[in-house]
């Protein structure tokens, strides 16, 4: 049996890593916004097809989830033609393993950006809660 460990992807393509949160990441910056195991935001691009442009291999993108997201339709969540709120129960991202890695395969529509430069940030150890001072509104 043959199994990929290179592949050079087609057209538009990006093939990216697949990282996810997990325990450590929460405990060392103090994050409660997102689920362990989720999806990171920024992944690295091992390759690209040849008729993507301005995003190169090594490069750090932003990919944006949303066209693979599949939503629970609610009965009533049709109102005046317009859908109010059909939240998102899962997504069905376009995975494959290479060499024994998750990676994704999706297009260059599915990156909101190209991240430039990257900060080190000393992680917070404990949430901060800030809350607002007491205002009178007459």
């Amino acid at each position: 049996m043959k199994v990929p460990v290179k592949i050079r992807p087609m057209a538009n393509y990006l093939l990216v890593t697949c990282d996810k949160y997990t325990d450590e990441d929460f405990n060392e910056a103090g994050l409660i916004a997102k689920a362990t195991g989720s999806l990171k935001e920024f992944q690295k691009v091992i390759a690209k097809g040849p008729m993507v442009r301005n995003i190169e291999v090594d490069e750090w993108v932003c990919v944006n989830p949303m066209r693979y997201a599949i939503k629970k339709h609610e009965n009533g969540s049709l109102k005046d033609g317009v859908i109010t709120d059909n939240p998102v129960v899962k997504y069905n991202l376009p995975t494959m393993e290479l060499d024994g890695v998750m990676y994704l395969l999706i297009t260059d529509q599915d990156v909101d950006f190209v991240v430039e430069e990257f900060k080190e940030v000393q992680p917070k150890k404990t949430p901060e809660i800030i809350i607002p001072d007491k205002k009178i509104i007459l």
